[in-house]
């Protein structure tokens, strides 16, 4: 899977491994689906106006788009959230696969 970091700001090294660890887990839920189809963006802002950070994720897997938006106060808390969304997302989606196909071979 390839992944595309985007921020305007400076991010710690902590922050950046975290991200690393959260699109391994990703990875590893696509493992079985051909994960080198899949196309990550991670876009980091902060919102000025409301002193908040915004995280924005796109996951292109298999004929879908995935997307999870969150802000938060802190930008670690915003980059959290926003990887369970997609993590939900992504494994709903799984289910409805694995129905789909189970339910293709079971067919006469």
């Amino acid at each position: 899977m390839r992944y595309q970091l985007h921020h305007d700001m400076p991010i710690g090294s902590s922050l950046e491994k975290a991200i690393e660890n959260k699109v391994e887990k990703i990875k590893k839920r696509l493992k079985r689906y051909h994960p080198d189809v899949a196309d990550l963006a991670i876009k980091l802002d902060r919102l000025e106006n409301r002193n908040e950070y915004e995280c924005n994720l796109i996951l292109k897997a298999f004929k879908e788009t995935m997307y999870a938006k969150k802000t938060a106060p802190e930008l670690r808390v915003a980059v959290d959230k926003c990887f369970d969304a997609i993590f939900r997302e992504l494994d709903h989606y799984r289910i409805k696969i694995n129905k789909s196909l189970h339910s293709n071979t079971r067919q006469p």
